[in-house]
C-alpha cells in the first residue's frame, strides 16, 4: 500500500465513524460517558484540512497531531500518539513484512501511553492481538479484528472511566477496542 492508497483509507475512516457512531455510543454510554463515537466523527473529519502527503512518514504523523488535537478522551492521545511513532518506522510502502513493525509499534505506544497490558478492556486488546497475528503470519481482516473486540466483552474493566462501573462492565464491549478494529483495518489494507 502505497502513501495515497493509505491516505484515501484514512480518510474514509470518517465515513466508516459516522456510519458507526451509534454503536460506539451505545457502547460508551453503558460503561463510560458515552461521547466515544462523537470523539472520533470530529477527529477524522478534521483530518481533509491537516493531513500532509508528501511521504508516508509524513502522512501519519500529521493524523498523529489531528487526531490528538481533535479527539477528547483518553483516544486522542493515545491513537495520536500511536500514528506519530508508527510514522518513525514505516517504509514508503506497507507490505507484510514491514506491517509486522507497524502493528508491533502501535500496540507499544498504545501500553506505553495508556499503561495497560492485555486483557484489561481497551483498545490495546485489538490492537496487541493483531500485531501477534501479523507476527504469526496469520491473515487480518475485519472480521477477525472483530473477533478481538468481541473478546473484551467477558472481561471485567480495570481502566479508564470503564473501571468504574467494575463488574457491570462484563457484557459490554469496550469502545475503544472498537474503534480500534476499523483503525487497523485501514492500516492493513486489503491484502
Amino acid at each position: 500500500m502505497n502513501v495515497v492508497e493509505l491516505k484515501d483509507r484514512l480518510l474514509n475512516l470518517v465515513e466508516i465513524f459516522e456510519e458507526k457512531e451509534g454503536l460506539l455510543t451505545e457502547l460508551d454510554r453503558a460503561i463510560g460517558d458515552g461521547d466515544h463515537g462523537v470523539n472520533m466523527v470530529r477527529g477524522f473529519k478534521a483530518l481533509p484540512d491537516n493531513i500532509d502527503d508528501s511521504s508516508m512518514q509524513s502522512l501519519l504523523k500529521s493524523t498523529g497531531m489531528t487526531l490528538m488535537s481533535n479527539i477528547g478522551g483518553a483516544s486522542g492521545p493515545l491513537y495520536g500518539f500511536s500514528f506519530v511513532k508508527v510514522s518513525q518506522v514505516v517504509e514508503d510502502d506497507i507490505n507484510d513484512k514491514n506491517l509486522k513493525t507497524i502493528l508491533n509499534t502501535f500496540a507499544e505506544a498504545i501500553a506505553q501511553r495508556g499503561k495497560v497490558e492485555l486483557n484489561e478492556k481497551t483498545m490495546y486488546d485489538v490492537i496487541k492481538r493483531a500485531s501477534e497475528a501479523a507476527e504469526n503470519d496469520e491473515k487480518l481482516t475485519e472480521e477477525v479484528l472483530q473477533s478481538y473486540a468481541d473478546l473484551t466483552k467477558d472481561i471485567e474493566a480495570t481502566k479508564g472511566r470503564a473501571s468504574y462501573f467494575k463488574e457491570a462492565s462484563i457484557g459490554h464491549i469496550d469502545p475503544g477496542a472498537q474503534s480500534s478494529v476499523y483503525i487497523i483495518n485501514a492500516l492493513i489494507g486489503d491484502e
